[in-house]
């Protein structure tokens, strides 16, 4: 069996092994608690090291933990290659012992991608012990007519949506476009702000998502300079009450008044139980999580360094400035639970999925 110091000098180094099964049970009670004052026994696991998410936290985070766990060091960090986090989500599930030591930074991409029923998918994060998550609002820009009426049943319209893949963050926009009645068609390749703005100005597409509208400067110039072209911001993936304020003096609705107000019977339709999940996945920008099994002294640890590491004056000016709502505790709990959705919304959103998807391959 690894001695303690080994394991601890795999850890500091990045080398986390995996470990048996039954290894967990074969350890002392105290080499499952977090070391104190050691930063060997802490790793960041980053899932999608391309991400935005990565670019963003990367940077302030692992300082940011280590303070607030009391630890002399920034957290290790180890990167897993991709952009959506699907790899590094499955490194997490499969290769991590359930003691702690690593805690896992995922996209909402990745979330996503795991409602979709992606064959890549095998994790699964309705059993995550979630730590922090960090929530954006994604708000929906362009041209189309949204209130339903008789002649737009008898046309089933065409409405061409900018989308990275089929199956990518932008698909509870598409989704949502079902719910007022029109025929959503994905334009794909399309992964970037820029990218879909160009699209749309250039009448290759008619709607497109803004996952990140506050995230930078550069962002929310290009929803203000849309909005003057003629193309403002139609509603946000959200249920809240009160419109999000935006640039250029918009104040948009979330997808929930916007239904009640042009599409009201859709409210009740298994479609929109179905979105909730996957809207709500779309919007976050960071999972931080712990794996099920943690211990609960371990898991105490964690949460309680991580609230205070919110208090990190880098953290709070890049929450500030980006326009991200931060959760930990059971407020994270809770938004990761209504992300994750339930046996029916998921079944309704993969029925709905495998009716279309043979049609948009086809274009």
């Amino acid at each position: 069996m690894i001695g303690r110091r080994a394991l601890l000098a795999l850890l500091a180094g990045g080398a986390v092994m995996p470990l048996r099964r039954g290894a967990a049970s074969e350890l002392p009670r105290e080499r499952l608690l977090m070391p104190t004052g050691a930063s060997g026994g802490a790793t960041l696991l980053v899932a999608g090291n391309h991400s935005a998410m990565a670019d963003r936290w990367v940077p302030v985070l692992p300082t940011a933990l280590a303070q607030g766990l009391d630890l002399p060091a920034p957290l290790p960090v180890r990167d897993t290659v991709g952009q959506d986090g699907v790899t590094g989500a499955n490194l997490f599930d499969s290769q991590f012992a359930s003691d702690g030591m690593v805690a896992l930074a995922a996209p909402g991409s990745a979330l996503v991608s795991s409602l979709c029923g992606d064959p890549r998918v095998h994790f699964d994060y309705s059993r995550w012990l979630p730590l922090l998550l960090s929530l954006t609002m994604p708000v929906v820009i362009g041209r189309a007519q949204l209130h339903r009426s008789l002649g737009n049943f008898m046309r089933d319209r065409p409405v061409r949506i900018a989308v990275s893949t089929l199956t990518g963050i932008e698909l509870p926009t598409v989704l949502a476009m079902s719910l007022f009645g029109l025929r959503p068609i994905p334009v794909t390749g399309l992964a970037t702000p820029q990218a879909a703005a160009a699209a749309l100005r250039d009448n290759q597409v008619d709607t497109i998502q803004i996952t990140d509208p506050l995230g930078t400067p550069e962002t929310t110039a290009l929803i203000s300079t849309l909005a003057q072209a003629g193309f403002p911001a139609l509603f946000t993936l959200g249920t809240q009450v009160d419109p999000l304020p935006l640039p250029n003096d918009q104040q948009v609705m979330s997808l929930q008044a916007r239904l009640q107000q042009d599409a009201h019977s859709a409210l009740h339709d298994l479609l929109y139980a179905a979105w909730k999940p996957l809207a709500a996945a779309a919007g976050v920008d960071l999972a931080l999580v712990l794996p099920m099994l943690t211990q609960s002294a371990t898991l105490a640890r964690w949460r309680a360094g991580t609230t205070q590491a919110m208090h990190d004056s880098a953290i709070q000016s890049m929450a500030h400035q980006s326009g991200r709502t931060l959760l930990t505790g059971t407020d994270a709990t809770e938004a990761l639970r209504l992300a994750s959705g339930d046996t029916s919304t998921i079944m309704t959103l993969r029925r709905w999925l495998a009716a279309h998807l043979p049609t948009w391959r086809l274009g």
